[in-house]
């Protein structure tokens, strides 16, 4: 087959990832906007990536014609790959694993209908477009540590000029007389949200004024320490302010332009890491110490397309092209998963446990007053209405759920709670089960909305039980201490203040410490990871063809559960009360 024809088909089979990906990336299109508006996600930065991606292609758009050579069964391996992946981003109902499998077949078609030179031009425009992939949820479990880092590395240097600051997890204060401040480093303020934002814009300058792989790649980590210093200089800076003028005007105006202090600095040291590196790795190659294919320009490499690859052109285009319609349009004619509609969970939590008092809450609804309130206290004041309660003060209906709940969680999601209190101990456990329906959205972590709830997240863990029965062998643990200020703000919004104000220092005593502990079940399955469930859901859908039902179980116990007491009277707890929240029959 003569070029030009071959590059009639080349062109076809581009034209036809086209069209079909539209269809079958539609959903995953409109997903992925709705994130990267999500406050939650912070991806301002996904904007300008695709100005940053065509430019460099129309810089480089005459490299792209002298590379393209024949095809290549290397790169057509890659698109089996993202085929998979894509196939079970698709059917797993993953928008996430949906959109790094549209990257990577962006970046592996070229390569396998042009071969090796183009799939190397290719690759660092196509896979910048992993900037624009949500995934601060996903990595939320980082954050603790790193706000317990960056508010240590801030208090380390406050003490060094001299200020008298005191660290409690992640929280600052200063009781000096005419200098007091109190201030917590929340999930927004750890720098996650930063360092995305800076690892986007050096690894674009980075490839735009350096020349070599090692250059590139040393000026690209570097942006985790440049992120680390400016969200530690940002907190630094706002205890500063906080401390020579008011905590109202660090935590208010200065605080909602103090990104901007990351920025400038990132931007700063980023102008002048270059010199360095190169200085850096002329020393290393002088000395032998750095392998030669480091010190070259790789799109400069020249391309190796071998004859056979001429001889099966044909094959490979025409594979690649039958491929992406048979693994897009099979996603299809599968149709929808079918969900498990049986709820393994009984109807409500046991009433009555031996050695346990137990109360449930209830809420009110209405705008204006939103009251909760327990249920022995409503019957002791004779509220009752039928099957429910009316509110003590507003005489509204009250609800089992909060308004929040039932204004943000899926219709179909069931939430049940109950609180116990021991007969002899008086420590009190808060449960709740929360059993999904058929959206995702369900269920989330609680690492999630903690902060947003005015909590102070002191560590996360997995700690393993001793139950008398067995299960559950394991549970997620959450370290906490509530922060009185925000809670008695009443703030009725999702988004939470990046730096938390504590204005009573009592308040994040060790007396008001407590930790949280929580688990994922299924009919078949029990875990305490958010991606080991994930991973059993893509799988279930895409082999099974089954939408699985799970539930969360969430125990929230009065006194920290980091003694050996502590967890002792624990599990004695779970050992009474785990075996009665399941159907007869459907025990774990």
């Amino acid at each position: 087959m003569d070029k030009r024809r071959l590059d009639w088909v080349r062109w076809g089979v581009i034209f036809l990832l086209l069209v079909v990906g539209c269809f079958h990336y539609q959903k995953t299109f409109e997903h992925t906007m709705i994130l990267i508006k999500d406050p939650i996600e912070d991806m301002t930065h996904a904007w300008a990536v695709p100005f940053i991606i065509l430019y460099v292609i129309w810089r480089q758009r005459g490299e792209f014609q002298r590379q393209a050579g024949m095809p290549s069964w290397r790169g057509f391996g890659w698109v089996l790959l993202f085929l998979t992946v894509a196939w079970f981003g698709a059917r797993g109902g993953q928008a996430r694993i949906a959109q790094v499998s549209l990257i990577g077949l962006v970046w592996s078609v070229p390569y396998a209908l042009w071969g090796r030179g183009m799939g190397r031009l290719m690759l660092f425009p196509v896979w910048f477009l992993l900037f624009t992939v949500p995934v601060y949820s996903f990595l939320d479990v980082f954050t603790v540590h790193l706000r317990t880092l960056s508010s240590g590395m801030a208090t380390g240097i406050l003490n060094g000029f001299g200020m008298a600051i005191e660290r409690s997890g992640t929280a600052i204060f200063s009781k000096t007389p005419g200098a007091e401040f109190n201030v917590d480093v929340a999930d927004p303020c750890s720098g996650i949200r930063s360092l995305f934002a800076i690892m986007a814009l050096m690894a674009a300058y980075a490839y735009l004024s350096l020349k070599t792989r090692f250059q590139r790649w040393t000026l690209f980590a570097c942006a985790i320490p440049v992120a680390m210093i400016g969200n530690m200089f940002r907190i630094f800076s706002i205890c500063v302010i906080a401390r020579i003028f008011s905590q109202e005007i660090a935590t208010g105006f200065y605080h909602d332009y103090s990104p901007f202090v990351i920025f400038m600095l990132a931007v700063s040291l980023m102008l002048l890491l270059p010199k360095p590196i190169v200085k850096f790795e002329a020393w290393l190659q002088k000395k032998r110490l750095i392998p030669q294919w480091l010190t070259v320009c790789p799109e400069q490499e020249a391309a190796a397309n071998g004859p056979s690859q001429a001889r099966h052109a044909f094959e490979i285009i025409c594979l690649t092209g039958g491929l992406i319609v048979l693994t897009f349009q099979s996603s299809r004619v599968l149709g929808a998963p079918t969900y498990d509609e049986i709820n393994f969970i009984a109807d409500d939590l046991p009433h009555q446990l031996p050695g346990y008092t137990s109360d449930r809450p209830w809420f009110c609804h209405d705008e204006q007053c939103y009251a909760s309130t327990d249920e022995l206290t409503l019957t002791s004041k004779g509220l009752q209405d039928g099957d429910g309660f009316k509110c003590p003060t507003c005489a509204k209906p009250m609800q089992k759920i909060s308004i929040g709940e039932k204004r943000d969680l899926p219709h179909d999601t069931t939430i049940l709670k109950r609180t116990y209190r021991s007969a002899g101990s008086g420590e009190c456990y808060t449960t709740s089960v929360v059993i999904s329906g058929k959206s995702r959205g369900s269920i989330h972590r609680p690492e999630l909305c903690l902060p947003a709830q005015g909590f102070v997240m002191l560590g996360v863990g997995t700690s393993p039980l001793h139950v008398p029965g067995g299960k559950p062998r394991q549970a997620r643990v959450i370290h906490a201490q509530h922060s009185s200020a925000l809670y008695a703000q009443g703030r009725k919004r999702e988004e939470a203040l990046n730096i938390h104000i504590i204005q009573d220092r009592a308040s994040s005593s060790s007396a008001q410490k407590f930790s949280f502990a929580y688990w994922f079940i299924s009919r078949e399955r029990e875990n305490t990871s958010h991606a080991e469930r994930t991973l059993i859901d893509i799988w279930d859908r895409s082999v099974h063809n089954r939408i699985n039902r799970w539930a969360m179980v969430t125990i929230s116990a009065s006194s920290p559960l980091d003694t050996k007491e502590s967890m002792g009277a624990f599990e004695a707890f779970l050992g009474e009360f785990y075996p009665k929240i399941f159907r007869d029959g459907d025990s774990q």
